[in-house]
Formats: C-alpha cells, structure tokens, sequence
C-alpha cells in the first residue's frame, strides 16, 4: 500500500488572509510599532518642543510652526538652521538637542536593523500578534509525528493553526516556522497559554501529545475557556476513548491503535485494500479493480453498481481518457476500465469470490496499477 503524501494532495480550497505572507508581515510591522513606539514618541515630543522653542523666542524669524518643527530636525543631524542664536535658551538648544536626537534616532536604526535581521528575537511577540488576529483557527497542541502530520493536512486544507509544543528543541518546530505559522513555546496546560493561543474564538483544539491525563486536562481546560469549541483528543486507551468522549462531551476522542487496527490486519491478509476504516461497526474498504469482458461488472453502469451491489465507484479510468475522481451514474462500464471502489468489506470480498471463479480469473488488479495474478 502506498504511503499518503500529503504534499502531493491537490485540494482546492478559497485562501484566507491569515494563510497570506502580507498579512504575516502586516503583523510583524505591528510588532515592530510596539517596540519602537517609545522612541517615536520622544522623537515627536523632542520635535514639537524645539519647534515650539524657536517660535516662542525668535518670532520674528520662526513665526511659522512647520518652519520652527523643520529647523528643530536639521538642527537633530547637526545642521544648524541659522547663526548661532543670541537666547540662552536656544544657545543650550544647539548643543543639546543634536546628542539626544542623533542618540534616539542611531539607536532606532540599530535595533530596528537587528529586527529585520534576526525575527527569532521577537518571534514570541510576533506569533502573539498573529493569534491574537486570527478567528476560526485550529489550535494544535503537540508537535510530534502526529501532529505533524496533522498541521501538515490542516495547512493543505487552507486552515490557519497555532502551534503550542511544550519542548523547544522539538524536531518539527523548524517546519512550522518555515511555513509561517505561530508558534508558542510551552505547557498547554497552563490557561495563559490557551488564551495566548485565543482559543476563545478557535474552531477547535486538536490534542496530540503522548500524555493521555495531559491530553484530557487540556481538553477540559479548552472547553472550559470556550464551551462550543470542538475538541480532537488524542488516547492511547481506546476504552478510556470511549468513556471521555461519552462523559465529557469530547466531540471526538480516538486511539491511534484503534485507527491503525483495521490497516494492519487488512493488510496482512494481502487484498490489496486501501485506506480501511470503521464506520458504524462496519469495516469500509477501498480496493482497485480492472474491469474484464466476463466479469461481474463489465456491461453495468456506475449507479447500477453502487445500487444492485451495494459500493460505490470512487475513481475510473478509461484507456483512452484521463482519470475522473466520482463518474456520473450513467457511465456504463467496459472491459479495460480501471476502478477504485469503495464498499463494505463483505459486499467486495463477495464480489471478488464470484470473480475468481470466472475461466480468465479475478477482476482485481493491484495498487500498482498491474494485473493481479
């Protein structure tokens, strides 16, 4: 059976502005103005004051406010605007307005060429900045092999994600912040930290760690902070699954042991199936067929499969077409066609018995796309 690449997915879906770069940068910028609004805001005052200084004590030359704010800012970079003036006011104005202008402006530039330089000094202001914007996000706590697999889905569903992961040095930080997505370093149990991550206007938390008592108290916690949010929890104990999912309102609370059962004992039996899963205590499988001229479905329609046999045709494949994903229920099938059909286990296996005993053998081909001998 093939490995799922979910790089490979093509999904379609309609771009929000929080998977955009500009809106990332919109939120840097933020950042950025936070930091430097105090050095700004004694740069304005410095120019107001020495502005207001000339026009109050030279008028006759100054009587214009944009003119004495404008000599205020040549005088900052050492360019007297005229003489040296006769007041004392303005005589210690020259000496001491260009150190605590050029100081703030210098420092500014400085500071501001290391930010654009190193983000990681700001990444926690700036990932706080990016949640605190988003709305009906996926919040993502434990960035291991599953909940890397998983952000890696979400973000090919178009679905922006906050990352909380507990370790710092974790493996699969680095592609998160590669991609753009926030990312808060520490203990999701801690409410602070949910809030940072505005699980309160979230669609839902999904919890991955290997902690099962970690993954139900954050759960609790998030659903207390947001008591309509949805909750994906993450158990190794399929029984205790059941029981949290059924006591607590979890939407949905699954063991991986559980997910993986049905995949490993399908494929060991050697049918070639695809993708098994369990659906109201029924096994559901998808397996690959090539379609004979005297075989069980050569000569029927796509709808007459799915309602005289009880499965569906997921994909068809003509050897003179490109592949389609769901044909219309009057495609009528020949031999050559390739199927993928998905169905009840029972319903295929039965429809597989009665092809091996045709004279030119079973209709199934393997996922490799070649007969089946």
């Amino acid at each position: 059976m093939p490995s799922l690449r979910i790089d490979k997915l093509k999904i379609g879906v309609p771009r929000r502005p929080e998977n955009s770069r500009w809106w990332r940068e919109w939120c840097f910028l933020g950042v950025c103005w936070r930091h430097f609004r105090v050095r700004l805001a004694i740069l304005f005052s410095v120019l107001i004051v020495g502005g207001l200084a000339f026009r109050v004590f030279e008028p006759d030359k100054n009587g214009d406010l944009f003119k004495s704010v404008y000599c205020a800012w040549s005088l900052i970079f050492g360019e007297p605007p005229e003489e040296f003036p006769k007041h004392p006011a303005l005589r210690a104005m020259f000496f001491l307005l260009p150190i605590v202008g050029l100081t703030v402006i210098v420092e500014a530039i400085i500071d501001f060429s290391l930010v654009l330089r190193d983000r990681r000094r700001f990444e926690r202001s700036w990932c706080l900045a990016m949640a605190s914007a988003m709305t009906d996000h996926v919040v993502l706590i434990g960035m291991g092999k599953l909940g890397l697999r998983t952000f890696q889905m979400l973000r090919r569903l178009g679905m922006p994600v906050v990352v909380i992961e507990r370790d710092p040095q974790a493996q699969f930080l680095e592609e998160v912040r590669r991609e753009g997505s926030p990312v808060l370093v520490g203990d999701g149990r801690r409410d602070e930290l949910m809030i940072e991550a505005n699980v309160a206007k979230a669609r839902s938390v999904v919890l991955c760690t290997n902690d099962d008592l970690a993954n139900l108290e954050m759960a609790l916690d998030a659903r207390r902070l947001s008591p309509k949010i949805r909750v994906v929890l993450r158990m190794f104990d399929q029984n205790m699954a059941d029981k949290i999912r059924d006591g607590f309102n979890i939407h949905i609370a699954m063991s991986q042991s559980a997910i993986s059962a049905p995949l490993f004992a399908i494929t060991a039996l050697g049918h070639d199936i695809l993708h098994p899963v369990i659906l109201n205590d029924q096994l559901v499988i998808m397996q690959r067929w090539l379609v004979r001229e005297s075989g069980p479905l050569h000569g029927r329609t796509v709808g007459a499969i799915l309602a005289d046999l009880g499965f569906s045709v997921v994909e068809f494949q003509r050897s003179d077409s490109d592949l389609k994903l769901f044909p219309a229920p009057d495609v009528e099938l020949r031999a050559g066609d390739r199927l993928l059909v998905q169905g009840a286990y029972e319903a295929m296996m039965a429809l597989q018995a009665s092809a091996s005993l045709l004279p030119e053998g079973r209709e199934r081909f393997s996922v490799s796309g070649l007969p089946a001998r």
